[in-house]
């Protein structure tokens, strides 16, 4: 959940508490205020009654005015609610009764005293609807307003959260942020500022030593193979020295194609470096075929092409010649001898599979670097590697699985990067 919308929740959530507490005060507070303001009525009315009574005058009027002789006295007023039935509609009407004794010319009355609450009760009902509407209201208001607030305060952190997204180790220029006024934010994109910086010197620094090692490690490997090389070719070596040559140098190889690897490794961590142009997909699977034939032919191959699309994609044509060739590859070298290779290239889809024993390992894996599932002593575990690296270049989504007896890989070609179809 968003950080707005949690503060915005938390203020709607309190708001809702407040604005119930608050009606429910209102509604007593109203109510009492207007039961105060009767029950004052109430006496004013009884003692006007009985100021009557000194002057001789009948006073009676029911169901809001009733007197009555009686022997009793009690000092005091009882207030209390009742219900009565009026003459107009013979229904009961709630009314607020007050019921006192008085001596008037040495005589005991009992004064009942009420007032309907009708009026009472719609005039509470209004007062109370009208505060609790003004106060919902006011509430909808101030959560919109806090909502705003809240996204304008925040926007220096969610400027740098953007910022932190787009960040990498590869980009040149270094990573900035806005200035805000709020204290917590400033530091926070300080303390950013210094782990960015720090995370990107280490980034170079430990870029610089891996190319700096391959390229210095070039010029031994490339001296001591031509070195061996020759020596292979002297007539002063028995066999067991020939063997071991022989192994040895094949490990050079091995060595100079890691080194090959890694770096070309590196260099994908920047398209830049490459120059891009429309190149023909189906052509291009084509042409590893036809040069990897004698291989195909060692293993007893058969390979089905369904090349139904011809597409022209747009990016750089060696890399494109790794890419496949590095897929072909591996689904000859992997392939169950006798076993078939079928290649579909369709819109933009195009899929590799090659009968192959089920692998130990979940397929993903063979995307790690150095991960080897065979145990083929010239393979250096990067091939896969190098392909994932080249599709993340250029947006190509790529994916492997492992079903009924043949190993699936697939590249999916983004449409808005394919330029068009022959």
């Amino acid at each position: 959940m968003k950080l707005i919308n949690k503060i915005s929740r938390y203020f709607l959530f309190s708001s809702i508490m407040i604005f119930i507490v608050v009606s429910a005060a209102l509604y007593f507070v109203i109510n009492k205020a207007i039961i105060s303001e009767v029950d004052e009525q109430l006496v004013k009315i009884k003692d006007r009654a009985i100021q009557e009574l000194h002057e001789g005058k009948a006073v009676s009027f029911p169901p809001f005015i009733e007197i009555n002789p009686t022997y009793q006295y009690t000092a005091g007023n009882e207030f209390k609610y009742v219900s009565v039935k009026t003459k107009e509609d013979n229904e009961d009407e709630p009314f607020r009764q007050l019921t006192s004794y008085a001596n008037v010319n040495g005589k005991n009355f009992s004064l009942t005293v009420r007032i309907s609450l009708i009026e009472k009760e719609e005039l509470l009902f209004s007062l109370t609807a009208t505060i609790i509407i003004g106060v919902l209201i006011f509430t909808i208001v101030m959560f919109f307003l806090n909502k705003a607030g809240s996204k304008r305060i925040l926007k220096g952190f969610y400027d740098t959260l953007t910022k932190l997204e787009k960040f990498s180790l590869k980009d040149a220029e270094a990573v900035s942020f806005e200035r805000t006024d709020i204290e917590e934010f400033e530091n926070l994109n300080k303390s950013l500022l210094y782990l960015a910086e720090k995370a990107r010197g280490e980034y170079r620094s430990l870029k610089e030593f891996t190319e700096e090692l391959n390229h210095e490690m070039q010029t031994p490997v490339a001296v001591i193979k031509s070195k061996m090389e020759l020596l292979l070719q002297s007539s002063n070596l028995n066999e067991e020295n020939l063997t071991t040559l022989d192994t040895s140098l094949k490990q050079l190889y091995k060595l100079e194609r890691i080194n090959k690897a890694i770096l070309l490794l590196n260099k994908l961590e920047h398209k830049d470096l490459f120059e891009s142009k429309s190149v023909n997909i189906a052509e291009e699977v084509r042409n590893i075929i036809s040069l990897s034939e004698d291989f195909i032919a060692a293993q007893s191959l058969t390979v089905n092409l369904s090349l139904q699309k011809q597409i022209t994609f747009n990016m750089n044509a060696s890399l494109l010649n790794i890419l496949l060739g590095n897929l072909i590859s591996n689904a000859i070298k992997h392939s169950t001898p006798g076993g078939l290779i079928n290649i579909v290239g369709t819109e933009n889809r195009l899929t590799i599979s090659n009968t192959a024993l089920e692998p130990r390992n979940a397929p993903e894996n063979f995307f790690n670097r150095f991960y080897k599932e065979s145990n083929l002593t010239e393979s250096v575990g990067l091939g896969l590697t190098i392909a994932k690296k080249i599709c993340d270049l250029y947006g190509i989504e790529i994916s492997n699985q492992f079903s009924n007896g043949m190993y699936i890989a697939t590249l999916e070609f983004n449409r808005s990067i394919i330029n068009d179809k022959l």
